[in-house]
């Protein structure tokens, strides 16, 4: 496994409840990776359109950590913890330089990330640590699959 940057006591202080944690390299790919790593953690405890939501989500922010946060021979986080009717999704980055909500003009190309994860979540900001930063953001109200949908599924 890639180095995180964290002893161990940082890592499991950082990462204390967290059901599902990946780390990824820089890359185009990680992207991908990242998206179905979600995909996997969250199958059968949501419903589909909730689950697509969180990783439009997190596609921006592993996106930015690989465009703004993680040196190329670094690597980036991710962390999701699932409560009872609530996700947290946290990408921890090295770098501290915090990243800023724009609001993107029609003809900008890029610059919406941030826009799209605060427009479908319930909340989102940014931590400090002391090896670098995380972005998270949480989704409330997140219903369950019930009983029988868990079962239909398996």
């Amino acid at each position: 496994m890639a180095s995180t940057g964290l002893n161990p006591r940082q890592r499991d202080d950082a990462l204390a409840g967290v059901s599902a944690v990946k780390v990824f390299k820089p890359s185009n790919e990680s992207v991908s990776e990242a998206r179905a790593f979600t995909r996997h953690a969250l199958a059968g405890l949501l419903q589909a359109d909730t689950i697509e939501d969180i990783v439009v989500c997190v596609s921006e922010l592993a996106t930015n950590a690989i465009q703004h946060g993680t040196p190329r021979d670094g690597s980036f986080q991710l962390a999701i913890q699932v409560e009872r009717f609530n996700v947290r999704v946290e990408c921890h980055d090295p770098v501290r330089k915090r990243p800023k909500l724009r609001a993107p003009s029609a003809v900008d190309e890029g610059g919406r990330g941030l826009f799209l994860v605060e427009a479908l979540t319930s909340r989102w900001g940014v931590g400090s640590r002391p090896f670098g930063k995380f972005v998270w953001f949480e989704f409330d109200d997140v219903t369950e699959l019930t009983q029988h949908d868990r079962v239909a599924r398996a």
